[in-house]
């Protein structure tokens, strides 16, 4: 189980394995559904492998661009996706969250960890945040994530 220091969410998608780590690995996928309800995704950068970096904005009517660059520390395929999260500026630098209006506790750097588990022919995801749930959930990254899984079990339906 997860602690409160940490975001912790599990789901079940019925789908394999395969499907559900393709939906994270494929950028053309991931451009599908890597984004808060009324929200895009585009990526100036993006190699999802060990060692790979990307460098993403969420396009948000409301609130403008929110730019995120990151490494993907691990890729086990259909099994583990680990990477860094970390806010940045549209040049890839990193930034203080609180300088753009984040919450000032929020940390400029997470690292998340999403694993892949089979179960009778679905698949039990888990994904942890080094960042604490209630913090999470007090800015928006907790329902933003929630929005983000639910939008990737509507596409992983349509395939």
């Amino acid at each position: 189980m997860g602690n409160n220091n940490e975001v912790f969410i599990e789901e079940i998608f019925n789908a394999s394995p395969e499907k559900v780590f393709s939906a994270w690995t494929d950028p053309v996928k991931l451009m599908k559904w890597y984004a808060p309800d009324g929200c895009t995704i585009h990526f100036k950068k993006i190699k999802i492998e060990t060692g790979g970096q990307f460098h993403s904005c969420i396009s948000n009517p409301q609130y403008g661009d929110c730019w995120c660059i990151g490494e993907y520390k691990e890729v086990s395929p259909n099994t583990k996706i680990v990477f860094t999260l970390i806010n940045a500026d549209e040049n890839g630098n990193p930034i203080n969250p609180a300088e753009i209006g984040m919450d000032p506790d929020w940390p400029g750097a997470t690292l998340v960890t999403v694993t892949f588990t089979e179960e009778n022919g679905k698949t039990k995801l888990q994904l942890r945040q080094t960042v604490s749930q209630e913090l999470a959930k007090k800015t928006g990254a907790y329902p933003s994530w929630l929005q983000m899984l639910n939008n990737m079990q509507t596409i992983l339906n349509l395939n």
